[in-house]
Protein backbone atom coordinates (compact mmCIF):
# COMPACT_ATOMS: atom_id res chain seq x y z
CA UNK A 1 0.00 0.00 0.00
CA UNK A 2 1.21 3.50 -0.89
CA UNK A 3 1.08 6.38 1.57
CA UNK A 4 1.01 10.10 0.87
CA UNK A 5 3.10 10.92 3.96
CA UNK A 6 5.75 8.54 2.59
CA UNK A 7 5.85 10.34 -0.76
CA UNK A 8 3.36 7.92 -2.34
CA UNK A 9 5.67 5.06 -1.40
CA UNK A 10 5.59 2.17 1.03
CA UNK A 11 5.85 2.78 4.74
CA UNK A 12 9.18 1.40 6.03
CA UNK A 13 8.77 -1.79 8.09
CA UNK A 14 10.55 -0.30 11.11
CA UNK A 15 8.06 2.62 11.21
CA UNK A 16 5.12 0.23 10.98
CA UNK A 17 6.55 -1.92 13.78
CA UNK A 18 7.20 1.15 15.94
CA UNK A 19 3.66 2.48 15.45
CA UNK A 20 2.13 -0.83 16.53
CA UNK A 21 4.51 -1.80 19.34
CA UNK A 22 5.45 1.57 20.84
CA UNK A 23 3.45 4.66 19.84
CA UNK A 24 0.12 2.86 20.35
CA UNK A 25 1.17 1.96 23.91
CA UNK A 26 1.90 5.54 24.98
CA UNK A 27 -0.91 7.56 26.56
CA UNK A 28 -2.48 10.04 24.14
CA UNK A 29 -1.20 12.97 26.21
CA UNK A 30 2.36 11.56 26.34
CA UNK A 31 2.37 10.90 22.59
CA UNK A 32 1.21 14.45 21.89
CA UNK A 33 3.82 15.98 24.21
CA UNK A 34 6.58 13.74 22.80
CA UNK A 35 5.57 14.58 19.21
CA UNK A 36 5.56 18.29 20.08
CA UNK A 37 9.10 18.03 21.52
CA UNK A 38 10.31 16.17 18.41
CA UNK A 39 8.71 18.82 16.17
CA UNK A 40 10.46 21.56 18.14
CA UNK A 41 13.76 19.68 17.78
CA UNK A 42 13.25 19.39 14.01
CA UNK A 43 12.82 23.18 13.96
CA UNK A 44 16.15 23.69 15.71
CA UNK A 45 15.16 24.06 19.35
CA UNK A 46 17.08 22.25 22.08
CA UNK A 47 16.16 18.67 22.91
CA UNK A 48 14.87 18.21 26.45
CA UNK A 49 16.41 14.83 27.27
CA UNK A 50 14.94 14.63 30.79
CA UNK A 51 11.43 15.34 29.55
CA UNK A 52 11.81 12.79 26.75
CA UNK A 53 12.89 10.16 29.30
CA UNK A 54 9.95 10.89 31.59
CA UNK A 55 7.45 10.68 28.70
CA UNK A 56 8.95 7.39 27.48
CA UNK A 57 9.71 5.82 30.88
CA UNK A 58 7.41 2.87 30.07
CA UNK A 59 9.34 2.07 26.87
CA UNK A 60 12.57 0.21 26.22
CA UNK A 61 15.74 1.93 24.87
CA UNK A 62 14.76 5.28 26.48
CA UNK A 63 12.25 5.94 23.70
CA UNK A 64 14.96 6.45 21.05
CA UNK A 65 13.13 4.42 18.43
CA UNK A 66 9.83 6.18 19.26
CA UNK A 67 11.54 9.56 18.77
CA UNK A 68 13.08 8.36 15.47
CA UNK A 69 9.67 7.14 14.27
CA UNK A 70 7.89 10.41 15.16
CA UNK A 71 10.75 12.35 13.54
CA UNK A 72 10.34 10.33 10.33
CA UNK A 73 6.56 10.75 10.29
CA UNK A 74 6.48 14.51 10.91
CA UNK A 75 9.37 15.33 8.55
CA UNK A 76 7.85 13.31 5.71
CA UNK A 77 4.28 14.52 6.23
CA UNK A 78 5.56 18.12 6.00
CA UNK A 79 7.96 17.37 3.11
CA UNK A 80 5.23 15.79 0.98
CA UNK A 81 2.56 18.40 1.91
CA UNK A 82 0.34 15.76 3.46
CA UNK A 83 -2.81 17.31 4.96
CA UNK A 84 -3.68 16.55 8.58
CA UNK A 85 -6.79 14.58 7.53
CA UNK A 86 -4.87 12.34 5.10
CA UNK A 87 -2.00 11.94 7.59
CA UNK A 88 -4.52 10.93 10.28
CA UNK A 89 -6.23 8.38 8.03
CA UNK A 90 -2.93 6.87 6.90
CA UNK A 91 -1.40 6.44 10.35
CA UNK A 92 -4.67 4.85 11.53
CA UNK A 93 -4.42 2.42 8.61
CA UNK A 94 -0.95 1.57 9.91
CA UNK A 95 -2.36 0.66 13.32
CA UNK A 96 -2.30 3.86 15.40
CA UNK A 97 -5.57 4.27 17.40
CA UNK A 98 -7.89 7.10 16.32
CA UNK A 99 -7.29 9.37 19.33
CA UNK A 100 -3.51 8.86 19.11
CA UNK A 101 -3.66 9.77 15.41
CA UNK A 102 -5.67 12.91 16.25
CA UNK A 103 -2.97 13.95 18.75
CA UNK A 104 -0.25 13.60 16.09
CA UNK A 105 -2.41 15.55 13.62
CA UNK A 106 -2.68 18.43 16.09
CA UNK A 107 1.12 18.53 16.38
CA UNK A 108 1.53 18.39 12.59
CA UNK A 109 -0.97 21.23 12.13
CA UNK A 110 0.83 23.34 14.73
CA UNK A 111 4.35 22.80 13.34
CA UNK A 112 4.02 21.93 9.63
CA UNK A 113 4.88 25.44 8.32
CA UNK A 114 7.96 25.69 10.58
CA UNK A 115 9.08 22.15 9.66
CA UNK A 116 8.78 22.95 5.95
CA UNK A 117 10.78 26.14 6.40
CA UNK A 118 13.44 24.22 8.32
CA UNK A 119 13.62 21.65 5.50
CA UNK A 120 14.12 24.48 2.98
CA UNK A 121 16.77 26.19 5.14
CA UNK A 122 18.65 22.94 5.72
CA UNK A 123 18.20 21.51 2.23
CA UNK A 124 21.97 21.47 1.65
CA UNK A 125 23.07 21.12 5.25
CA UNK A 126 23.32 17.38 5.85
CA UNK A 127 25.86 16.77 8.59
CA UNK A 128 26.72 20.47 8.61
CA UNK A 129 30.29 21.33 9.64
CA UNK A 130 30.11 23.86 12.49
CA UNK A 131 33.77 24.40 13.34
CA UNK A 132 37.31 23.16 12.76
CA UNK A 133 40.02 23.62 15.40
CA UNK A 134 43.72 22.75 15.27
CA UNK A 135 44.48 20.78 18.46
CA UNK A 136 47.90 19.49 17.43
CA UNK A 137 49.88 18.44 20.52
CA UNK A 138 53.62 17.53 20.35
CA UNK A 139 53.27 14.55 22.69
CA UNK A 140 50.07 13.07 21.25
CA UNK A 141 49.90 13.94 17.54
CA UNK A 142 51.70 11.42 15.25
CA UNK A 143 54.86 12.73 13.49
CA UNK A 144 54.31 14.88 10.37
CA UNK A 145 50.59 15.14 11.15
CA UNK A 146 48.10 17.81 12.16
CA UNK A 147 45.30 16.97 14.61
CA UNK A 148 41.96 18.62 13.93
CA UNK A 149 38.78 18.73 15.99
CA UNK A 150 35.65 18.80 13.79
CA UNK A 151 32.27 19.74 15.25
CA UNK A 152 29.31 18.55 13.17
CA UNK A 153 25.72 19.68 13.63
CA UNK A 154 22.80 17.31 13.07
CA UNK A 155 24.88 14.25 12.22
CA UNK A 156 22.64 11.20 11.96
CA UNK A 157 23.68 8.71 14.64
CA UNK A 158 21.52 5.57 14.93
CA UNK A 159 18.80 7.36 12.96
CA UNK A 160 18.70 10.42 15.24
CA UNK A 161 20.26 13.83 14.62
CA UNK A 162 23.00 14.69 17.12
CA UNK A 163 25.71 17.31 17.46
CA UNK A 164 29.01 15.41 17.33
CA UNK A 165 32.76 16.02 17.69
CA UNK A 166 35.42 14.11 15.73
CA UNK A 167 39.21 14.10 16.17
CA UNK A 168 41.17 13.62 12.95
CA UNK A 169 44.90 13.21 12.20
CA UNK A 170 45.91 14.40 8.72
CA UNK A 171 49.34 14.14 7.10
CA UNK A 172 50.80 17.69 6.82
CA UNK A 173 51.44 17.35 3.06
CA UNK A 174 47.82 16.32 2.49
CA UNK A 175 46.72 19.14 4.78
CA UNK A 176 48.53 21.73 2.62
CA UNK A 177 47.00 20.29 -0.56
CA UNK A 178 43.52 20.28 1.02
CA UNK A 179 43.88 23.88 2.17
CA UNK A 180 45.00 24.98 -1.33
CA UNK A 181 41.98 23.23 -2.90
CA UNK A 182 39.57 24.77 -0.38
CA UNK A 183 40.98 28.25 -1.08
CA UNK A 184 40.50 27.65 -4.80
CA UNK A 185 36.92 26.47 -4.24
CA UNK A 186 36.19 29.57 -2.13
CA UNK A 187 37.59 31.87 -4.84
CA UNK A 188 35.39 30.20 -7.49
CA UNK A 189 32.30 30.53 -5.27
CA UNK A 190 33.02 34.19 -4.48
CA UNK A 191 33.46 34.90 -8.19
CA UNK A 192 30.14 33.19 -8.91
CA UNK A 193 28.44 35.16 -6.10
CA UNK A 194 29.81 38.47 -7.45
CA UNK A 195 28.51 37.63 -10.93
CA UNK A 196 25.05 36.90 -9.45
CA UNK A 197 25.02 40.22 -7.58
CA UNK A 198 26.04 42.34 -10.57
Amino acid sequence: QKFRFCGEGDCPDWVLAEIISTLSNLTIDNLEQLSDLVAQRICGQSFEEAKIKSLTSTLTNEGKTAVACIHFMLINAARYSCTESIFGEEIQQLGLPKDHAAAMCRVLQKHTAAIRQTLIDKAFKINELQSVRDITSPGETPPNCTTLELKISQELVDGLPKDTTHILNIDRTQMKALLAELKLARAVMEKYQNNQDS
